[in-house]
């Protein structure tokens, strides 16, 4: 169970910033960057996991910056420690890992905000560009409100699992046959135990089959949200889940490989030509300009290639093309949900979703690490704020009960 935390930095009072790192000469490198920084005071600095907790309680700090290896307690321990007790918005350094591998998502995956590689600060390129982005992270940091998580909750997910195993006969010989709907949904078909004839399960092969889409946009910090909320979904769901990250293709590819094994529903990297079905999400860059094409009774997904950027220049961004490409196809059997980014997108995408009488969502700003995207859209549509990512997962589950009966056929 989770608790929201509310973070108490404001405009006028400076941002509190506690550093975890076990390098003097790390500590003193952050020190320098942010002395010049008049809304920022370090209020102390921690060897280790066990000083940094300490002093968070001493300090109650609004930011932790906090190095992932270090001696007597690592920063994935401190971490877990800190979300549970003492929910301080995070962000995590590693000498180890650049953005975009496994330990920048496991620290994002127990309760971190963002990541920072540490090798940024010592490959001698624009130091004044790299000291900027690390004081900018702080001030988006400070911004958000965090939660408690269980790291066990974090680990196994929330994935409520419905009828794990079904009673079916077999219309050949007539044997009774415990079919196990996981594997079943994996595999895509059962065979009789007896005579090694398909089994026919009936509705539960519409559930493999797609009763609606999710559209989920994502910019700059919806990492952090997409693993509170991809894992508690379930195989089962009738829904395909389509996520479009303003991203890199190469981050994005690395996060699905990531995902997938700690996730229930089956984790895709979209490409074109795929048939949506039910129970599986589908992961594209915003370099993707992603649409839906009608395919034997199915919809498939059109993949075209662009710059990931070039909808600054005037171009429609990528999260509105799929929208706006969904929307008059799947009418009320689409939503569209916007999560943290800087991006100016989806905006004329939730308003074709809503034309259509689809659903649009907006995770609250509070919850974002970059708001721009979602405040953009609560500026046109101010009732559609959901407060936490449990949230998100609680209308997609909502959005499950009403579509679950349908199959959606081109």
């Amino acid at each position: 169970m989770r608790q929201p935390s509310t973070i108490h930095a404001s405009s006028s009072a400076p941002i509190k910033l506690l550093i975890a790192d076990d390098s003097w000469v790390f500590r003193h490198i952050l020190r320098d960057i942010f002395k010049k920084v008049h809304r920022i005071e370090i209020v102390d600095d921690a060897a280790n996991g066990v000083e940094a907790l300490e002093q968070i309680i001493q300090w109650k700090p609004d930011v932790l910056l906090l190095d992932m290896e270090m001696p007597i307690m690592d920063g994935i321990t401190t971490l877990q420690h800190l979300m549970i007790h003492t929910p301080t918005p995070t962000i995590v350094f590693s000498s180890l890992s650049q953005e975009g591998t496994t330990r920048a998502y496991d620290a994002m995956k127990y309760g971190a905000v963002d990541f920072v590689a540490k090798s940024s600060f010592f490959k001698g390129s624009d130091m004044a560009a790299d000291n900027e982005l690390i004081i900018k992270k702080v001030f988006n940091a400070a911004a958000v409100t965090v939660q408690t998580i269980d790291p066990m909750q974090a680990v196994s997910g929330q994935c409520e699992k419905n009828e794990p195993q079904q009673l079916v006969f077999c219309e050949d010989c007539g044997a009774r046959n415990i079919v196990d709907m996981r594997t079943y949904l994996l595999v895509g078909s059962a065979l009789c135990f007896q005579c090694g004839d398909e089994l026919k399960l009936g509705q539960q092969e519409k559930l493999r089959r797609m009763s609606h889409v999710i559209i989920i946009g994502a910019g700059e910090g919806g990492f952090v949200n997409l693993l509170q909320i991809i894992p508690a979904l379930c195989p089962e769901m009738g829904a395909a889940v389509i996520v479009i990250i303003h991203d890199e293709a190469e981050k994005v590819a690395s996060f699905v490989d990531y995902l997938g094994s700690i996730s229930a529903v089956n984790v895709v990297r979209g490409q074109d030509g795929l048939t949506m079905e039910g129970g599986s999400c589908y992961i594209f860059s915003a370099g993707e300009r992603v649409s839906f094409s009608p395919y034997s009774g199915h919809f498939a997904l059109r993949v075209g290639f662009d710059s990931y950027l070039n909808h600054a220049s005037g171009k429609q961004g990528a999260i509105n093309m799929t929208l706006l490409s969904a929307a008059p196809l799947l009418k009320e059997k689409v939503a569209g949900i916007l999560l943290s980014g800087s991006e100016n997108d989806g905006i004329k995408g939730m308003e074709a979703i809503r034309h259509f009488k689809g659903q649009a969502i907006a995770l609250d700003p509070a919850r974002c690490l970059c708001k721009e995207m979602t405040r953009q859209l609560l500026r046109k549509f101010p009732g559609i704020a959901v407060p936490d990512e449990q949230g998100i997962v609680g209308a997609i589950r909502g959005l499950e009960q009403q579509h679950r009966k349908l199959v959606v056929t081109a």
